[in-house]
């Protein structure tokens, strides 16, 4: 639809794009069980921004510390995640050259998940993890997942994609049963009820000391992900071509599963196991915009931060004043777009 427009139309769209996902940002702010004024909103933040008050106080201590304190920093790792999410799905889909891999396919979101649940459920018994946050405790665990991946699909010397695909299935299965076991064995179910609502995702623990590191681990993903764009176009046509015209596939692929591991491990400490975004977001945005990395990276990430904010709206308001897991509402409204999509239009992954 948009695959051959110029460079210049393309920089407007993106600008377009990043003020969409600003008024999706204020909207999230707005809605809530406390019904605040919309002008106040970016008053508030202006106000707390510079340091000075250049808008005079009409609103409350409250509307401050709700704006401010709680839903201005859950939007901006609301944003953070979905971009993430949607940055390591189009580095994994590049690597393995597979149209169904997400970010999730080292075993990540499962390694997460026991980590969390462990912390949740028996960290209580044991001194020295009882300081440990559940979020702390995820990323522990999605980094233990991809780092044994990791050695399981180098053993040969080289990171075979097939072979990575299959450790982390077989790591995957690992530590659901671990997290399964947890929850079994555990006799506090008040505490498996919130195990189970945070493998689905949610934003509702998300604070300020979440977005610095949200904001710069995807930034620098960001920068490096542009720097090799080429050599990702590059390995969609296969290693042997990658090889002949001078690409460091074995640094190529070392370098996608480190960031990829790294931001994902992140964006799950602080939202828990949201699917979908990672793998139906860079489809979409490959039907819009092409398959060339240089426009999808931005356009994809600006595309999935607009949708996981709009997601987490639906879960907030849907059954209010209760809130859905996030993973339930991705899947619900991500996946029939996507198989409409791909009833619909002459989709191609590589071309």
């Amino acid at each position: 639809m948009l695959k051959h427009i110029k460079k210049s139309t393309f920089l407007i769209l993106c600008a377009v794009m990043f003020l969409v996902l600003l008024g999706a940002m204020v909207l999230g702010i707005n809605l809530g069980a406390v019904d605040l004024r919309p002008d106040w909103i970016y008053e508030i933040i202006l106000n707390n921004i510079t340091g000075k008050e250049i808008f005079a106080a009409e609103w409350s201590k409250s509307a401050q510390s709700i704006v401010w304190g709680m839903r201005f920093p859950k939007v901006i790792v609301c944003a953070c995640v979905g971009a993430g999410l949607s940055l390591t799905g189009i580095l994994m889909q590049a690597m393995t050259r597979n149209s169904l891999a997400d970010p999730y396919i080292l075993g990540i979101s499962s390694g997460a998940s026991t980590g969390a649940t462990a912390i949740l459920l028996v960290a209580g018994a044991f001194p020295l993890f009882q300081g440990v946050s559940v979020g702390m405790g995820a990323f522990i665990g999605a980094m233990l997942s991809s780092v044994i991946v990791m050695v399981l699909g180098g053993a040969s010397g080289r990171f075979s994609p097939g072979k990575l695909v299959l450790s982390g299935t077989a790591v995957s299965a690992i530590f659901h049963a671990i997290t399964n076991l947890l929850i079994f064995l555990s006799p506090d179910k008040r505490k498996v009820n919130s195990a189970l609502f945070w493998m689905e995702g949610s934003f509702s623990s998300a604070a300020w000391e979440d977005v610095l590191p949200a904001l710069a681990t995807l930034l620098v993903i960001f920068a490096i992900s542009m720097v090799i764009n080429r050599s990702l176009d590059i390995l969609l046509l296969g290693e042997d071509i990658a090889i002949t015209v001078g690409v460091n596939v074995r640094a190529m692929k070392l370098i996608i599963v480190l960031s990829s591991s790294l931001v994902t491990g992140i964006m799950v400490s602080m939202s828990g196991c949201i699917g979908f975004v990672g793998l139906i977001v860079p489809h979409v945005a490959r039907t819009l915009i092409g398959t060339a990395h240089r426009r999808l990276i931005p356009f994809a990430m600006l595309l999935g931060g607009i949708f996981m904010v709009l997601a987490d709206m639906f879960a907030r308001v849907v059954v209010a004043p209760s809130e859905l897991p996030i993973g339930v509402v991705t899947a619900l409204l991500g996946a029939p777009f996507f198989l409409a999509m791909l009833r619909k239009s002459g989709y191609s992954f590589s071309k």
